[in-house]
């Protein structure tokens, strides 16, 4: 073909092209067009219901002690240390076989966050309650001077139970009250910051600690202080700041809560306050006291078996 007949046809191979261009364009909106736009993306975020207001600081400070006595999973995050803490000896951690870990040296300093039971334990204070397994990370990492927090969610429909119940379809209008249902992006969350610092025997008998907590978690019954697999013990999570993030901004509280407003809250307000989904629940610590004076198959209750360990505990040991 000679450039006479190209230049002849380039017009026509560029009208095509846009055409095909076009064709494509118009296909591709009509896609996107068809395809069902999220419920929580079609709302109005400056809408609210008659009468609806933004919680203040201290009713956003409330609704956190009261998400953290009712749930009892957190995530604990910590940094890595430099290499030289790569191995652990067998003194810092009770005795338990030097602990190896083949850690790559550039995660020194990373931060990481694993899961973690905890319980609220000591009400009045505000501090949440570990049972901190020595050799596991976070505790060898905050004992290798990293700073650490916990973190802590809520969400309606958690389960305390391992029943098969757990794995049942719940009914429908188990969401009425949450602002966006199945968004967990529209429930509060908070995080924590502080230090550990090892619960004496003198408050873990006047606070019931270990009955407490294994009603928070049953399964932690095989690694109580005193296990044969690992040495653990009692620590209080002494929270210092809090990072409060109560869900969509227009509607909820974002920001650091004054420190001063987390310890003087009520056990009186937590009580009273309701968060979004929340069922009606029992009163303040009443399953609690409820389930450790549980009498058992052998007669004995939850309470007087802790009292007695406990008050064996402390013969040995001089009160603080």
């Amino acid at each position: 073909m000679d450039m006479t007949a190209k230049t002849n046809i380039q017009p026509f191979i560029n009208a095509l092209a846009m055409k095909l261009l076009t064709t494509t364009l118009f296909a591709a909106a009509a896609a996107a067009s068809s395809i069902n736009t999220p419920p929580i993306l079609l709302q109005e975020p400056l809408i609210h219901d008659e009468g609806y207001r933004v919680p203040t600081i201290h009713e956003s400070t409330i609704m956190a002690r009261r998400i953290m006595h009712l749930s009892s999973l957190g995530t604990l995050i910590t940094n890595f240390p430099d290499s030289s803490h790569a191995v652990v000896p067998s003194s810092e951690v009770g005795g338990d076989v030097t602990a190896w870990e083949n850690r790559p040296q550039e995660m020194a300093g990373s931060p990481i966050g694993l899961m973690e039971y905890y319980a609220d334990c000591e009400p009045g204070t505000g501090n949440p309650t570990l049972l901190a397994i020595n050799i596991a990370t976070p505790y060898r990492n905050f004992a290798a001077g990293s700073n650490i927090s916990l973190q802590i969610r809520w969400w309606p429909t958690q389960t305390y139970s391992y029943s098969e119940s757990a794995w049942l379809p719940l009914d429908d209008d188990d969401d009425e009250d949450i602002p966006t249902p199945h968004t967990p992006a529209a429930l509060p969350r908070f995080s924590l910051h502080g230090r550990l610092e090892p619960i004496p025997v003198k408050d873990l008998a006047a606070h019931l600690i270990p009955a407490c907590f294994m009603h928070a978690h049953p399964d932690s019954a095989l690694w109580q202080p005193g296990n044969d697999i690992h040495t653990s013990q009692y620590v209080r999570f002494v929270v210092e700041h809090i990072y409060w993030f109560g869900g969509f901004g227009d509607r909820s509280q974002i920001g650091w809560l004054p420190i001063e407003e987390w310890r003087n809250v009520t056990q009186a307000e937590v009580e009273n306050m309701r968060l979004p989904g929340e069922k009606k629940r029992k009163g303040w610590r009443e399953e609690v006291e409820r389930e450790t004076r549980r009498v058992d198959a052998t007669g004995e209750t939850w309470y007087a078996k802790a009292v007695a360990a406990l008050e064996s505990d402390i013969e040995g040991h001089p009160r603080d």
